[in-house]
């Protein structure tokens, strides 16, 4: 009898493993993914942010991205280094050090982004920016605290909002 009853026993600990390992399978398969990327640098031609172009010029740093099944996608930047004038090699010394969370609507077309810390973002001409539309030349800002945009299927800024503080970059480099 107590062999029958292990037996039974043994038979429902497989089928209960079985079970969850069926049920674990697409959990495993649904987890983010999770991307690390070291900072490099880049060139921001002129007028897509300022009169002139600008290089970003990293000196550490040191980006993450967490992509969801959903679409949503966590980040951050960890990135120390300089804005500097193509044409004058006037410096602008930053430490980009922000998270943010960003999702698409379906629906809308729109992507929405929400950002924390210290940020430098462009702004293309057109876009809706800090201070409302973005001039001929763009603009690009240092920013410390909180920033949402909207970004339309055309990709362009629709809606911009921020608490905290904005230096302007191109002014700095000029």
């Amino acid at each position: 009898m107590k062999k029958l009853r292990m037996t039974r026993a043994a038979r429902g600990a497989v089928i209960a493993l079985a079970l969850a390992l069926v049920v674990a399978a697409p959990a495993a398969a649904a987890q983010p993914t999770r991307t690390v990327h070291g900072s490099h640098g880049f060139t921001i031609p002129a007028d897509m942010a300022c009169p002139f172009a600008v290089e970003a010029q990293p000196s550490s740093g040191f980006s993450a991205y967490t992509e969801f099944s959903d679409g949503r996608l966590l980040g951050g930047v960890h990135a120390k280094g300089a804005y500097v004038n193509a044409e004058t090699g006037a410096r602008y010394p930053t430490l980009d050090n922000f998270h943010f969370v960003q999702w698409y609507d379906a629906i809308t077309g729109n992507t929405y982004v929400v950002l924390e810390g210290q940020a430098a973002d462009s702004f293309l001409p057109g876009d809706t920016g800090p201070f409302g539309t973005v001039g001929a030349h763009g603009a690009f800002y240092d920013f410390v605290g909180r920033i949402t945009f909207t970004i339309d299927a055309n990709g362009a800024a629709t809606q911009f909002s921020w608490v905290g503080t904005a230096t302007d970059i191109c002014a700095a480099l000029s």
